[in-house]
């Protein structure tokens, strides 16, 4: 299954047939879609539903898609918001662009500039889940290591016998008290130093 399958979109729109459009459109390409016609019953709608992706009307009576995304920030900073525009002037995509907005569409748009915008935004979607997926295994790949090398410390400790154990090029590796004590060395040795910076012979 396509990471599309079940992933939520919401068109916010006072245009029927805008809605209607991008509502025929995106429920062929198998997202599940919900759509809104004013600003205020979209943010209810936002408080109560994840959305991965919102379709954005600009210009709207009353609530309008400005300050939508201003208070969405407080809502979900997550969710990537396609900017819908019929006044297709530059500074207002950059102005939507520096409130976050991801991309923009401009009015009448063709059902391919729709898929296009779309299929980019789900390539980010994609591409940012598989950061996080790569961080959070390179964590537990850390925590792992950190608690297998605690393990070992602390089977060592309890051996009785004094281990050292260093690399090819004599750095120390791992070592237990009890080697201090038969040594008759009195600091702490770090792993990472030298063997004979502390032991002579």
């Amino acid at each position: 299954s396509t990471i599309e399958e079940g992933m939520k979109i919401l068109v916010v729109d006072d245009e029927e047939d805008t809605r209607d459009a991008c509502l025929r459109i995106l429920t062929r390409m198998n997202f599940i879609v919900k759509t809104s016609s004013s600003g205020n019953e979209a943010l209810k709608i936002l408080e109560s539903e994840q959305f991965s992706i919102l379709l954005l009307d600009l210009k709207m009576p009353g609530l309008d898609g400005m300050e939508i995304m201003k208070q969405l920030r407080n809502l979900d900073d997550s969710i990537l918001v396609i900017v819908i525009t019929g006044y297709a002037t530059l500074e207002t995509a950059i102005e939507a662009m520096k409130l976050g907005a991801y991309d923009f569409l401009a009015k009448p748009f063709e059902p391919d500039a729709l898929r296009i915008v779309v299929k980019r935004a789900i390539e980010k979607i994609r591409l940012s889940t598989e950061a996080q997926r790569l961080e959070q295994e390179q964590r537990k790949t850390l925590l792992d290591l950190g608690v297998e090398k605690h393990r070992t410390r602390t089977i060592l400790q309890s051996l009785p016998i004094g281990v050292l154990v260093t690399n090819q090029k004599g750095r120390i590796i791992l070592i237990n008290q009890l080697f201090l004590e038969q040594m008759k060395i009195d600091e702490d040795i770090l792993p990472g130093v030298f063997i004979d910076q502390h032991v002579n012979d």
